[in-house]
């Protein structure tokens, strides 16, 4: 009978087998627990505070023109010249400029006015420097010379043949009969004056004219043919006004 072997050391691991063939897929297993929302970490925000600037660098070389860009509307023309010193002769020359220059506009908006006045009454004719013009009211002389000083005129004087030819067409144009000058004898009896007093430089009285019929005819009419004759103030004529 043999006597019992005492066991050896262990031997060395033999190296991994080959992989078997892959098993069959099992059942599902049942649902696991709920797990728990863990919370990122953000790194915090860096509360150290900045250092100080650095020294500016050199200044880097000029870069290429850009492109042209485009052209700017063109400006008012500027003083020639900047006067940088003014005195007090400066500054009453420049005072007596403006002055002149309300004038003038003063002057032009006193025509303008005028002129738009004038445009009331239709018809008219020029005469050098003068302008009869009539709108076909018959009125008496105060209620004439009234209408045609509130449109800047007044009541027509005569000085030459060529104005009292541009007036008597006036009056046959309107076949008014007759229409009243400015002339009056209110200053002296029988003697006919303009209505500054001036007295008369050119006249063309009718034959017997001025009689003074009954001692009323303070004012003056032409009538169709040119020539004047001396009425009551108070009769109703053509108003022609003289601009």
């Amino acid at each position: 009978m043999c006597s019992p072997v005492e066991n050896g050391l262990p031997g060395r691991e033999g190296q991994d087998g080959r992989d078997g063939p892959r098993g069959e897929k099992g059942d599902p297993g049942s649902p696991g627990a709920t797990g728990r929302m863990e919370m990122l970490d953000v790194p915090k925000e860096d509360n150290s505070s900045a250092g100080d600037p650095g020294l500016d660098g050199n200044l880097g070389p000029p870069g290429p023109p850009g492109p042209a860009g485009v052209r700017g509307l063109a400006g008012r023309d500027g003083p020639s010249r900047i006067q940088r010193d003014v005195g007090p002769q400066d500054i009453s020359a420049l005072w007596r400029q403006l002055e002149a220059l309300q004038g003038q506009v003063r002057r032009l908006q006193e025509a303008f006015l005028q002129y738009k006045k004038v445009e009331l009454y239709p018809n008219g004719r020029d005469v050098g420097q003068k302008v009869f013009k009539t709108a076909g009211f018959v009125k008496s002389f105060y209620q004439a010379e009234q209408m045609c000083s509130q449109s800047g005129g007044q009541l027509p004087s005569p000085r030459s043949t060529a104005e009292n030819h541009a007036l008597q067409q006036l009056v046959e144009l309107e076949n008014s009969g007759a229409a009243f000058l400015s002339m009056t004898d209110f200053w002296t009896e029988g003697r006919f004056t303009y209505p500054d007093g001036a007295s008369l430089v050119y006249s063309n009285w009718a034959p017997g004219e001025p009689n003074d019929d009954s001692g009323r005819e303070d004012c003056v009419e032409i009538i169709s043919n040119g020539k004047w004759n001396d009425v009551p103030c108070g009769a109703k004529r053509l108003v022609i006004c003289e601009f």
